[in-house]
């Protein structure tokens, strides 16, 4: 039997446990809004702002791969990646490079997003660099880790690490709402 995957994302609590392990499915589309918020309430409210100068930070994101179903041997080689287009001049998605531990037994990596403006590497004691999410393509992915046993995802409630991500936005942005973009995850079962 194939697996049954879903994204997740944590956020509230405090770092190593979050309050709210959010399955994205149920919130959209779009599933997911970078705002000054920590929350998974899709709306406008605590939008991103454009600042006349330097650079303005969503809160970041830390998602990831839950199965809810077994896969039917293991689940590996865990890809992230996007279309490549991005949300256009001025504005950002950073991932960051490093994935902090996520897995069946542990939130240890997660870290509380509960600052405005505080810049992803800066801020999250997981992430020492981060690269622009837009140049992560299917031809060209992002690997992703796995802290389950044996680097493979094979029970119910097993996931890989967490995906760090989030919004820069310069003065260059233009205003509004943007449209959505589709991040993708992909992965072998055998």
């Amino acid at each position: 039997m194939a697996a049954t995957m879903k994204v997740y994302f944590d956020f509230g609590g405090s770092n190593g446990s979050p309050g709210t392990q959010q399955d994205t499915t149920s919130l959209g589309p779009p599933n997911l809004r970078f705002k000054r918020a920590d929350n998974a309430t899709i709306d406008s409210n605590n939008p991103c702002t454009i600042p006349p100068s330097g650079t303005s930070y969503s809160r970041w994101k830390q998602i990831y791969l839950y199965f809810s179903v077994a896969p039917s041997s293991q689940i590996n080689n865990v890809r992230f990646y996007t279309d490549g287009t991005g949300f256009g001049t001025g504005i950002t998605v950073k991932v960051g490079l490093q994935f902090p531990t996520k897995n069946s037994g542990s939130s240890a990596g997660y870290e509380v997003a509960d600052t405005d403006d505080e810049e992803l590497v800066a801020g999250h004691g997981g992430i020492t660099s981060s690269a622009d999410a837009f140049g992560y393509t299917e031809g060209s992915p992002l690997s992703v880790t796995i802290s389950e046993g044996d680097s493979v995802i094979n029970g119910v409630g097993d996931t890989c690490n967490y995906v760090a991500l989030q919004m820069e936005i310069v003065s260059t942005a233009s205003p509004g709402d943007l449209n959505n973009e589709q991040f993708t995850f992909k992965y072998d079962e055998i």
